[in-house]
């Protein structure tokens, strides 16, 4: 970069100046690649309320801020709010700062992350993903116009499922924006069984998770443009509850976060059927923007409309966190090989584990569980 001497400086959100709040706002407004409500300054700001190591490494050109990096940890550190931050990265107007030199700046030893939507987290990728994203703003019937061959054979199969839940239990009804406490707790118990199910950590059981997305929630009545907040939206059929969508939003994208069904009613397509539901209601509900995270895999594929390219790995940047950090690395790379990549799978379980417990008797619980769990798989 060229012009007047860049630098680095570390602060809580709650140290931001007006300027830097207000320059956060217009750069995120200016770089499609940060349009998703993770990036909204509420959400670094939430969290930095409900966790005590969680800083933004601000970077300015002279006395102008140019860019913001949020995250949480010192030596070893990682995206804000993971592991429940679906996406994450630099908030600047271009793509022309070098995260490694701001991971350094910062004094950060290693910085692991999953789903960065910079380019220039690139060079130090191990893996590359697709975001499910769907622009939606000329509307649903013109959205589902653009589809292909393979998505109507799969809304011909929703339909399907549509008429067998109402006959044999009841008519599909959604309630939009759900105010509904009860709801919202069989949410999270529909969810927490599931992690049991699968062996897969709970990152629920953390109590700053479950503030962040009880508060969210409380949000919901805000205004668009107000702030960020949770939406729930519901599927029954007829009178039973059938599916639960919590999502993100900051009343323009609605970020599809955590979502569940009635396991009993799973040849229903309940979740295709909510999903398909608020495509329908989008308009009414001021979305121009549905996102279905990181992953194109199962009935994913068939609704990506916009081209998002994340990629996950670490920034081994200084001292023997890093060191450490290339050692797991190799590790994993010989797990892949000759273990069935059991190193890769319990080093990103830790992560999991370490973001959510900030006691070493709760990490080590969750680890003893995460190696029963690996060893079973």
């Amino acid at each position: 970069m060229v012009g007047q001497i860049v630098t680095t400086i570390v602060k809580r959100a709650q140290e931001l100046s007006q300027t830097d709040r207000r320059v956060w706002a217009e750069l995120r407004a200016a770089n499609p690649q940060t349009y998703s409500p993770y990036f909204h300054l509420d959400y670094t700001s939430l969290l930095s309320e409900l966790r005590d190591d969680v800083y933004v490494a601000c970077i300015y050109e002279g006395e102008t801020p140019i860019g913001f990096l949020p995250y949480q940890g010192q030596r070893f550190a990682r995206p804000v709010g993971a592991p429940m931050t679906d996406y994450h990265g630099l908030i600047s107007a271009a793509d022309d700062i070098e995260s490694d030199e701001i991971i350094k700046a910062a004094g950060i030893g290693a910085f692991h992350y999953s789903s960065s939507v910079n380019a220039s987290m690139n060079a130090f990728a191990q893996s590359e993903d697709s975001g499910v994203m769907m622009n939606i703003e000329k509307g649903a019937e013109a959205w589902r116009a653009e589809r292909d061959s393979s998505y109507r054979r799969h809304l011909k199969s929703n339909r399907r499922r549509i008429r067998k839940s109402s006959e044999d239990i009841g008519d599909p009804r959604f309630e939009w924006m759900s105010a509904d406490q009860t709801v919202f707790d069989q949410l999270i118990s529909w969810k927490k069984q599931k992690f049991v199910e699968t062996g897969k950590y709970d990152v629920l059981s953390a109590d700053w998770t479950m503030t962040l997305l009880e508060t969210l929630w409380s949000r919901q009545s805000l205004p668009k443009g107000d702030g960020l907040r949770c939406d729930m939206q519901v599927l029954y059929f007829g009178d039973r509850l059938a599916a639960v969508d919590l999502g993100l939003s900051d009343g323009n994208t609605f970020h599809s976060w955590i979502v569940a069904y009635d396991a009993e009613l799973h040849s229903y397509g309940p979740g295709i059927q909510l999903l398909e539901g608020l495509i329908d209601a989008s308009e009414e509900l001021g979305y121009k923007r549905i996102d279905l995270g990181a992953g194109t895999d199962g009935y994913k594929r068939h609704y990506a409309s916009e081209d998002v390219k994340v990629s996950g790995g670490f920034i081994a940047a200084q001292g023997s966190a890093a060191a450490l950090s290339n050692l797991y690395s190799k590790a994993e790379n010989f797990g892949q090989k000759t273990l069935k990549d059991a190193p890769g799978k319990l080093r990103r379980r830790y992560s999991q584990i370490a973001a959510c417990e900030d006691s070493i008797s709760g990490r080590a619980k969750a680890m003893l569980g995460a190696v029963a769990s690996n060893r079973r798989g």
